[in-house]
């Protein structure tokens, strides 16, 4: 069976400016909209978040 070559690339993600404004978006919380627990792993997802990351993840999650 052949084995293809995992690339591993580090990312990091910058919070999102606090605003003192009373009209900001809604879009925007500080709590996550989705929390995925396992043995090794917590994933947050917030709103906002683009749908490729969250089946980029969920397909890493499940080939485990």
């Amino acid at each position: 069976m052949p084995t293809n070559e995992l690339t591993i690339v580090p990312v990091k993600l910058d919070p999102l400016p606090v605003e003192t404004s009373s009209l900001h978006s809604s879009q925007y919380t500080a709590e996550p909209s989705c929390v995925i627990k396992t043995d090794t792993a917590e994933v947050f997802f917030f709103n906002g978040v683009d749908e490729h990351i969250i089946h980029t993840i969920m397909k890493e999650l499940n080939s485990r």
